[in-house]
């Protein structure tokens, strides 16, 4: 009988650990914290000289938690025109959540000023999904259309999406591309000049442009996720960005 017993506890531990194991697995794919702007809007409340109030709409269809007390930074947003300013503002929590909208108290740096369409990051939670390119160029609020302004895909799809969807977006951008390079060439001969450096040093952009390959743009993008600044809570379209990273010697991400 005590054999028995020992051997009914061993049996009932091991159950105990695969049950804990298998939770603590499925906790890992079910959420995960991941880093998120959201560009504010343009309601901005001047509370002191040093601090601000500054209001978040999280889109519907973003399946993300943000949390009252949420510690949250807000940055400067590039503006198309003006001077590369993509400083840090200030700092401050969510003090208050009405429906999709969020209030934040910012502290502000010294001599820095809050203006619509501004960047909060904040680690938020979202369900586990497929951590792929998009989904990092997404989270720094950054949009990619094509040469006619068309979003690549909905709004909110990025958190469905598999692997093959993502391969069958990055191919519509690089067909996007591919017509953009042809009609250019076509427009503007004259433009047509050889690019000086990077991986199409020597070769002509138009033609360059309709001979892109879909891992020449995932090198673009992981460039973009590395180096979001410029890019971060604004629309681009992709065929004129990546011909700017092609004109510019195409920098890429050093992957070890």
């Amino acid at each position: 009988m005590i054999l028995h017993s020992n051997k009914s506890t061993r049996c009932f531990t091991a159950l105990l650990l695969c049950i804990f194991f298998s939770s603590a697995l499925y906790a890992q794919k079910d959420s995960v914290e991941k880093v998120f702007a959201f560009k504010i809007t343009g309601y901005i409340n001047v509370l002191t000289d040093s601090s601000i109030a500054v209001q978040v709409m999280k889109p519907a269809a973003f399946p993300v938690s943000i949390k009252n007390k949420q510690l949250g930074v807000l940055y400067h947003c590039y503006k198309a025109g003006e001077a590369l300013d993509t400083a840090a503002i200030g700092v401050g929590r969510c003090n208050l959540i009405k429906g999709d909208y969020y209030y934040f108290g910012i502290k502000l740096h010294k001599q820095q000023k809050a203006s619509e369409g501004d960047l909060i990051y904040l680690k938020v939670k979202m369900p586990y999904v497929y951590d792929g390119l998009l989904l990092n160029v997404m989270n720094h609020a950054i949009n990619f259309t094509n040469v006619y302004g068309d979003n690549f895909m909905n709004t909110g799809a990025v958190f469905t999406n598999t692997k093959n969807d993502e391969f069958k977006v990055l191919d519509s951008m690089v067909n996007d591309i591919h017509f953009t390079g042809s009609a250019m060439l076509q427009q503007m001969p004259g433009q047509n000049q050889p690019v000086k450096g990077g991986i199409y040093d020597g070769k002509k952009l138009f033609e360059a442009m309709q001979a892109v390959k879909r891992t020449e743009l995932e090198a673009f993008l992981k460039y973009v996720t590395a180096r979001p600044k410029k890019y971060a809570g604004n629309s681009w379209k992709i065929s004129e960005v990546f011909a700017t990273w092609m004109d510019g010697g195409t920098p890429t991400v050093i992957e070890k």
